[in-house]
Formats: structure tokens, sequence, C-alpha cells
């Protein structure tokens, strides 16, 4: 049996295994069917198997995995999930402040990547608009956008809006830092990630993987 420690998202499973330090990512409704096939070290993730040995807090594993990564005293981390946003600030090296967002930042990841599917577009070719769509959640935000769309804006156009409405409220979230880090699956989105006003530094999507792996070691 593979020992693993695993981050256990809405969307996706992101699975580290211990022995050979490999790493892979699976649509979560397969490994949640094949989980109990696993000798499971940690997990962490609103999918966190009840068999794993230790089940971690997402805001834990991440500040873990973040402390791990990133050698500078002072920073701020944010993680873009399928279904919530959360983000970790350090003074220090020492967790100063930490929370998630349910309601603003309901069901982000999913809906871009499903909207971004749906208009079969590259992210790296996006338009840069001049205007941002308030988005009061993601599932909200969506509706704003199609009404746009209706009125005449072009779908390219309304969508990059969309994506600079959501990153305008993940700067808000995590205090509006000179400087974020961004863990999660839009670390890939390139048009999300030039939404921000700030410096944007991405670090993948096992930055709690990397955390578990910290905690299982002490």
């Amino acid at each position: 049996m593979k020992k693993i420690v695993v981050d256990c998202g809405t969307s996706y499973t992101k699975i580290h295994y211990l022995e050979s330090a490999a790493r892979r990512i699976v649509p979560s409704h397969k490994i949640i069917k094949t989980g109990s096939k696993y000798d499971i070290a940690a997990a962490t993730g609103h999918n966190a198997f009840p068999n794993a040995k230790k089940v971690v807090n997402e805001l834990v594993a991440l500040a873990e995995g973040a402390l791990r990564l990133i050698t500078e005293p002072d920073f701020t981390i944010l993680d873009c999930g399928a279904r919530d946003v959360k983000f970790v600030k350090v003074k220090n090296r020492k967790v100063a402040a930490m929370d998630w967002n349910t309601e603003c930042g309901a069901f982000t990841g999913q809906v871009i990547d499903l909207l971004q599917r749906y208009f079969n577009l590259d992210s790296a070719k996006l338009p840069t608009p001049s205007q941002k769509i308030p988005v009061v959640c993601g599932v909200l935000g969506m509706t704003t956008m199609f009404d746009r769309i209706s009125r005449g804006t072009p779908y390219p156009f309304a969508f990059a809006e969309f994506l600079r409405g959501i990153a305008h409220n993940c700067e808000a979230l995590a205090g509006r830092p000179d400087r974020l880090y961004i863990s999660g699956g839009l670390c890939l989105n390139k048009a999300f990630l030039n939404s921000f006003s700030c410096e944007v530094i991405p670090l993948g999507r096992f930055v709690l993987t990397e955390g578990l792996l910290g905690i299982i070691k002490t």
C-alpha cells in the first residue's frame, strides 16, 4: 500500500507519494472512491479522508507549506481554491493572521475553470480590461458577466473584467499587500495573475502538501 499525503480539494486532489516524492493531481471524485486503498499519513482539504492518520486544517497546512517554500521574514500568501479563498500573513517567520472567505470567494476557482472551458479561452491571450465587474461571489459575478455580454460586451472582455473583480476581492481579503504569493490551481491562469494590482508570485498547486510534509516530520 503506497504511503501518501493529500490535499483533497473540492475539484482536484493533490497527491505526494512519500517513498518516491512523486506528485500527481487527480479529479477529487475519482480519489474519493479509492482513498481507502492508500496509507494516508496526513490529509487536508474539504474532502480530507477520515482514514488519514492525521487530518490538518487547511490554513495550518497553507502556513506550514508557505514557511517551507518562502525564505522572506514577512510575507502574505493567498490560496485560491475551487470552493473558497484563504490567506496567511507571516511576520518575522511567525503567523500573524489567517482567514478564509466562503462568501465572496464562493466557488471562485470552479466558476473560473468552467467559464474558461465554456468559452474556449486561452488565459494567456485575454484582453486587458479597463474596468472590473463587482463580484459578490463567484456565482453572482458570473450572472453579472452574462448580463454584460447580453448588452454587447465581447465575452473575452467580460470574462477578463470578471477576473479583475475576483482579484480585487482577493487583494482586499489579504489586506492589500505590495507583494502576494499565490497558491492553487489559478497559479496556471495568466489572466487571473495579471488582474492583480500588486506584485504576484505563483507557487503552484502543492503548497498545502508541502505543509503536510513538514507537519508529519515534526
